[in-house]
């Protein structure tokens, strides 16, 4: 698995239409934002990888959105949720289509890591812990 942790946008706000997406999906927390668009193995890894430690995910106060491909309804936790699929798509993902990608948010709604494999709890927490901070700065 390549990790490729866009750390350089920490200082750069996502565009207007992300900030505006992010503050409708999840307000206060981060995001992981997964781009399932493969029915195989990886999106079936990194369901595990998250269920796992869901009480980890909490503590650090992060919410996950599944965006599917295959008409499946977006999940938000793990709920069937009225996501804008092609509005996240289009803000977020820098994946081709039918590639699988996951995005995590910080607080402010910044990209803080891009990977095209499946990330595990710990490798979130390390991310999480290294540039974001404790409380949101948004006003």
């Amino acid at each position: 698995m390549v990790l490729k942790s866009l750390i350089a946008e920490i200082t750069g706000r996502v565009p207007a239409q992300a900030g505006e997406l992010y503050d409708q999906i999840a307000p206060g927390h981060r995001l992981v934002v997964i781009f399932e668009d493969t029915l195989g193995a990886l999106r079936d890894w990194q369901d595990e990888l998250l269920r796992i430690d869901g009480d980890a995910l909490r503590q650090m106060n992060i919410w996950v959105a599944c965006v599917p491909s295959d008409g499946q309804p977006a999940l938000l936790n793990g709920r069937a949720s009225d996501l804008p699929v092609v509005r996240l798509r289009q803000a977020l993902s820098e994946a081709s289509p039918g590639e699988f990608q996951v995005v995590l948010l910080d607080i402010e709604g910044d990209v803080i890591l891009r990977a095209d494999g499946p990330v595990t709890i710990e490798q979130l927490s390390e991310v999480v812990g290294r540039v974001s901070p404790g409380q949101p700065r948004r006003s």
